[in-house]
């Protein structure tokens, strides 16, 4: 299984927006800084939080971002589902085996139900840690 940078990276947004927009505007020159990567994949990352509901942006001379829900109410899930496939076959890549082979033909069959699980198991875990709680985490470490 492998998650893009997308994931840690709007997870980096959110709780850059949480402690700082309500001492500035928050922008995606300043959250780009922040992760060392480019305004325009940081905007891409926005647009994808605002449509599942966990931004909010004004686009403008003034605009910026701010959280659309509270921390406590954002899940690593709904974070990692507004930025990721969470389609089993996109997760964890597994192809169509030859036919001609006893394990080939039979290897989609025999991962896709494991799989299934796992992910379901990613899902369980990650629905138990919210935006909150990392900002908690990180209030130890500042």
């Amino acid at each position: 299984m492998r998650v893009s940078k997308r994931f840690p990276m709007a997870i980096h947004s959110l709780l850059y927006v949480a402690v700082l927009s309500k001492q500035m505007r928050v922008t995606s020159t300043l959250v780009a800084d922040s992760i060392g990567s480019n305004p325009v994949i940081v905007r891409n990352l926005f647009l994808d939080l605002s449509k599942n509901g966990l931004l909010v942006a004004s686009a403008g001379k003034n605009g910026g971002v701010t959280l659309a829900k509270e921390p406590k109410d954002m899940t690593l899930w709904d974070v990692y589902q507004a930025v990721e496939s969470n389609d089993v076959e996109d997760v964890f890549k597994i192809y169509e085996g030859n036919v001609d082979c006893l394990v080939g033909k039979n290897i989609y069959q025999l991962l896709y139900p494991h799989m299934e699980s796992a992910l379901e198991a990613l899902s369980n875990n990650m629905n138990q840690i919210t935006i909150q709680t990392l900002l908690d985490e990180l209030n130890t470490k500042i």
